[in-house]
């Protein structure tokens, strides 16, 4: 058994998953952090926020303001 910062008793098992388990949650966050700073990741943000309305006003789907985005990408 061994103390935690706020004088808990935690186990040597607890204390082992931990120490597995805080790299692995800091990697999960640093990927999470690049794929939202990502460009492509943000013009599908910018694409999802269009109201459909608007979509259907200028006659076009989602699908096709995709598709004219990244039309380029291969």
């Amino acid at each position: 058994m061994a103390l935690q910062p706020d004088n808990t008793l935690i186990s040597n098992r607890e204390m082992l998953i931990e120490l597995v388990m805080k790299p692995l949650r800091a990697i999960g966050s640093m990927l999470e952090s690049m794929a939202v700073s990502n460009s492509r990741t943000q013009a599908l943000q910018a694409i999802w926020d269009i109201p459909e309305e608007e979509l259907r006003a200028k006659g076009l789907t989602r699908a096709d303001v995709i598709s004219m985005t990244f039309r380029h990408d291969a």
